[in-house]
């Protein structure tokens, strides 16, 4: 396996995302980064999340041989894909648990929040070394209740009803991931497009959409394009909401 030929580990870290950047010359392919306490979680777009030890945390550095190798006109749309591959090896452990996929990459328990993943571009001398990918699921976690009618979270073992076994999810979890980031390094870009499509629940439903120069626009959510980008329909009107640039979808 790829996924987990290095791991790293630590009882408390300032966050996984910064702790993994500092090693990103000498972490190989696929090490993972995990830490029993964060003192300060990301979310995205730079946002604080609350750190709690009954969810699984996890950061990986990906170093694909071929990434700059890539032409610089399809190196977005490869990222994304890339994103996508990881998504979707995420979600098909989740699957079990009844768990959708809501654009761009969240996963979501009849309208609640279970995780999500959030990635970054390491670049030096005008080269990618690396791309760091971090995700949170609730697990075994308690959800504090929060006064936002946007935001509605949920646990596994509040799903089932019961204790999951952690490190046994976490364990299928790398091997399906590894499944699927070696789809990307043949190459089987559309066999992942198309499976990633298949699985966004949202579309053809009525969706709002939080952009980031922070205003909303609710429509149709219609289709999703081989990059990633949601395609909107609001009235007789179409817009594209890119991939990475979403804030949060609702």
């Amino acid at each position: 396996m790829i996924i987990g030929s290095k791991i790293y580990h630590q009882n408390k870290i300032y966050n996984s995302l910064d702790w993994a950047k500092e090693n990103i010359d000498n972490a190989p392919d696929g090490s993972i980064f995990i830490a029993d306490e964060h003192e300060k979680a990301r979310a995205r777009q730079g946002r604080p999340w609350i750190f709690n030890k009954g969810q699984l945390a996890i950061t990986i550095i990906l170093k694909p041989q071929n990434i700059n190798s890539i032409k610089h006109t399809n190196l977005s749309l490869r990222l994304n894909q890339l994103n996508m591959a990881i998504t979707l090896g995420i979600l098909k452990i989740l699957r079990k648990y009844d768990i959708e996929l809501k654009w761009s990459n969240d996963f979501y328990y009849k309208g609640k929040k279970l995780g999500g993943i959030l990635s970054q571009v390491i670049w030096k001398n005008n080269s990618i070394i690396g791309i760091i990918f971090g995700f949170g699921i609730n697990v075994n976690n308690e959800i504090p209740k929060l006064d936002n009618k946007y935001y509605k979270a949920i646990s596994i073992k509040e799903i089932t009803g019961k204790k999951i076994d952690k490190n046994e999810l976490e364990k299928n979890i790398f091997k399906s991931i590894d499944l699927f980031y070696k789809k990307w390094l043949d190459q089987k870009y559309n066999e992942i497009f198309l499976e990633w499509r298949k699985n966004q629940d949202y579309i053809g439903k009525t969706v709002t959409v939080h952009r980031q120069d922070t205003s909303w626009i609710t429509g149709i959510f219609k289709d999703v394009l081989e990059n990633g980008d949601m395609v909107l329909k609001k009235g007789s009107e179409k817009f594209l909401i890119p991939f990475h640039v979403v804030d949060n979808l609702y």
